[in-house]
């Protein structure tokens, strides 16, 4: 094993310490985040930009033309539409398959939302989102952002929201900073991990500690309403501790991410479309 490097682990600082060795795998680590990072960038780039135009407070849910670009401050999933988003688009010929970034079996399945008649289910799903550090915390939150790898814990990515007929719904992720150290003789917990440790002899050892490390994670998806207009998870926050993905416009009876480019939203009730529901 070269280095601790695992995209899940969302470590995106080596926390050098003073008195202790430098380990070849540290720097070896800092590389492969370097390039997963300008990967990850250069993929979103690809996936969006073929939505790219003028921006409109206000436009059809079919004009997929006018929103101002990715990588708001919010969290962006690294594609804006899943498999049958990418196939319903080629089907009505709004777009060619050169503008589909990768083959559709392998678009991953990263925002679901579905209007279920009372409520609107929006489910974000396991996969990068390329996100602003969005704790509520302003000795924390940076104006940095980072590739955050969302590993979905059932129950607690799921948000249903009751409709209603004015104001907007904000869903997203709750987001925290931690530190993770390498850990010794006293056993594992969430905050060590043992590939951390020296290794450069085959093995963890436990007695030549390296640096800790810095760890953005999403915890679970979070909302702006309150208790009684969400349902089946979906915390209710403060929009400065929610790292935004999309908003639900009641008035309007639209759902757009946060640069305004419509969602495509299923129904239980008939074909999906993109940004309106009934």
């Amino acid at each position: 094993m070269l280095d601790s490097f695992d995209d899940a682990k969302n470590y995106k600082y080596v926390a050098f310490r003073p008195g202790y060795p430098l380990q070849a795998a540290e720097l070896n680590e800092i590389q492969e985040y370097f390039y997963l990072e300008f990967s990850i960038i250069a993929f979103i780039t690809n996936a969006w930009n073929a939505y790219s135009g003028t921006p409109a407070a206000q436009f059809e849910e079919t004009d997929l033309q006018s929103y101002a670009g990715p990588f708001w401050d919010g969290a962006t999933p690294i594609v804006p539409y899943d498999q049958v988003g990418y196939n319903t688009l080629l089907a009505e010929g709004t777009i060619s398959s050169t503008t589909v970034p990768a083959q559709i079996s392998e678009i991953p399945q990263l925002v679901d939302v579905t209007d279920q008649g009372d409520t609107i289910r929006v489910e974000l799903k396991e996969g990068f989102y390329h996100a602003s550090v969005t704790t509520g915390n302003d000795t924390v939150d940076n104006n940095f952002r980072y590739a955050i790898y969302y590993e979905a814990i059932s129950g607690t990515n799921i948000a249903e929201i009751e409709k209603r007929d004015n104001g907007k719904t904000y869903v997203g992720f709750s987001m925290t900073q931690s530190y993770i150290s390498p850990s010794q003789f006293a056993g594992e917990t969430a905050l060590t991990d043992p590939s951390l440790n020296d290794n450069s002899s085959g093995f963890t050892n436990d007695v030549a500690a390296g640096a800790r490390r810095v760890k953005f994670n999403f915890n679970r998806v979070v909302t702006t309403d309150t208790p009684t207009g969400v349902f089946g998870g979906g915390s209710p926050v403060a929009y400065n501790q929610n790292c935004i993905v999309l908003y639900i416009d009641h008035e309007q009876k639209k759902v757009r991410y946060l640069n305004g480019l419509p969602v495509f939203v299923q129904s239980t009730s008939g074909p999906g479309g993109f940004g309106g529901y009934e």
